[in-house]
């Protein structure tokens, strides 16, 4: 009886333990005066100090992935839902997205009264297959999403071949793929735009 009581003690004990749950946990390493920068810049609700942050950020994050431009959203799928209203996506219009994908995506489609189209992932990525792409290209494709899971680069360099020849945009999904490469390029460097997330 006591050896069970002592094993329900440390598994209470153990989850009780700051650090232990996913967000927290991926942030365990920040310095104590890491944390008192972030507190000090939360509490000061300083609009210019605020864009000081943010702009810095960006530039940073920017020049981490590559030598574009970069622009922070609250989540990818605002990011995403922006980059579509930029490109012009509406009603009628169809963006490709793969099969395999996060809700949000096709809810972004969705809310800009576009249509979802599903395309096949790639067996060995997981991620965006060009040959499934190809396949469910129509007149009124007006954006392909190119998706690498897991931090495995999808098959890129043929989407991009596939959608130059039907002069479509692509938009690579790197929210799961940050520094990840294929044939020396990052991802987030071969589409018309990336989005990503941290």
């Amino acid at each position: 009886m006591t050896d069970l009581v002592g094993k329900i003690i440390s598994i209470v004990q153990a989850a009780m333990m700051p650090y232990q749950f996913g967000f927290v946990q991926g942030h365990s390493h920040l310095r104590q005066s890491e944390l008192d920068v972030l507190r000090h810049t939360l509490k000061a609700n300083d609009a210019i100090n605020d864009r000081h942050v943010i702009s810095s950020y960006e530039t940073m994050f920017a020049s981490t992935v590559g030598d574009g431009n970069g622009v922070s959203f609250a989540s990818g799928r605002m990011a995403f839902y922006a980059l579509m209203k930029v490109l012009g996506i509406g009603d009628g219009d169809e963006v490709i997205l793969p099969a395999f994908t996060c809700a949000v995506m096709p809810n972004a489609v969705f809310r800009t009264g576009a249509r979802p189209i599903y395309a096949d992932i790639d067996a060995k990525t997981f991620g965006s297959s060009a040959a499934a792409i190809e396949r469910v290209i129509s007149k009124q494709t007006k954006l392909i999403v190119a998706q690498h899971s897991f931090g495995i680069p999808c098959d890129i360099h043929e989407i991009m071949e596939v959608a130059k020849r039907a002069s479509i945009p692509v938009v690579e999904d790197c929210a799961i793929a940050l520094d990840s490469s294929l044939l020396g390029i990052k991802v987030g460097n071969w589409g018309d735009a990336a989005i990503f997330s941290t």
